[in-house]
């Protein structure tokens, strides 16, 4: 992929999640272990909020979906904090990361009014599963004092969604050296080729366990294979088509010779368990196209 490609086909998307911090230190288990274990060194975090059918857990688990999401319909970067998004893709992104993040406003919203109530219910949780541990003389039970307010916890969970052009070359408003313009079109080289081995993971990693499944001998250890084997490569066919970049003749081919691979052997998976000449087989067609795509990794 040329580094003039790159920017015309994706964009940056960088999501910022804010929230506030459910851990506490914990100074009297801290000292009780200290003294237990002689190193003044050791700290000891406590975790609020630990009953899992807890409102603020529920909601705390939906906001990192959005992060699940935005990792899972995007492309990695050179940069830690802006991944790549193709073009095609940003109104379903779009439209699917507002829907979720305004999901989680209404949630937050709703639970606002019964939030102090949530902490005690918490508190009478921790409180619970403390009743026969050991506790140290020093020993503070659960408090309301150790929660954010209700006006903390609201203020402090924020989303940031920006989207920004991918850097091109025509960017730079003044000359700059050969030296310099080289390592700037090398590191575009480097997105377009970490953005291809992204997306083309998510077909091979689980094209290979199935195929190194199929190579173990029907009735033999670790020959049992799970319909959700063949479905997690069709997952990931469908994926990486909205995600894949590279959209060379050599790439549409392999792409295409796997689904249509994958679409047969799918409709025929008791072929693949009863019958050991299918089996070997699916088991050589996947082997081949697994390197096949393993060469867009630079794997040999």
């Amino acid at each position: 992929m040329q580094p003039t490609q790159l920017n015309a086909k994706a964009m940056a998307v960088k999501l910022t999640i804010r929230r506030t911090n459910l851990s506490r230190r914990d100074a009297f288990a801290e000292k009780f272990l200290q003294g237990e274990l002689g190193d003044e060194a050791f700290i000891v975090n406590k975790q609020l909020f630990r009953d899992k059918a807890n409102e603020v857990n529920k909601l705390m688990s939906a906001v990192s979906e959005i992060y699940t999401y935005h990792r899972r319909f995007t492309l990695p970067y050179i940069d830690k904090g802006p991944r790549i998004l193709p073009n095609n893709s940003y109104m379903d992104y779009a439209a699917a990361m507002r829907q979720r993040i305004g999901a989680v406003d209404t949630m937050l919203n709703w639970m606002m009014p019964l939030y102090d109530t949530l902490v005690q219910q918490d508190i009478a949780f921790r409180t619970a599963q403390d009743q026969h541990k050991t506790k140290p003389a020093s020993y503070k039970p659960p408090d309301a004092s150790d929660y954010p307010t209700a006006e903390q916890f609201k203020s402090s969970l924020s989303f940031d969604l920006r989207f920004s052009p991918l850097p091109d070359a025509k960017h730079f408003l003044f000359d700059i050296s050969e030296e310099d313009m080289a390592t700037f079109h090398a590191a575009t080289d480097q997105a377009a080729a970490l953005a291809r081995s992204d997306a083309v993971g998510r077909m091979l990693v689980p094209l290979q366990h199935l195929a190194a499944k199929l190579n173990n001998p029907i009735g033999s250890k670790d020959s049992i294979f799970r319909d959700s084997a063949v479905e997690n490569i069709i997952e990931g066919i469908d994926e990486a088509k909205k995600l894949m970049l590279d959209d060379s003749p050599e790439m549409v081919k392999a792409i295409a010779e796997l689904e249509q691979s994958v679409a047969h052997w799918s409709a025929h998976l008791n072929w693949m368990r009863e019958s050991p000449i299918k089996r070997t087989e699916a088991a050589k067609k996947m082997a081949d196209i697994a390197a096949q795509m393993g060469v867009f990794m630079g794997q040999p």
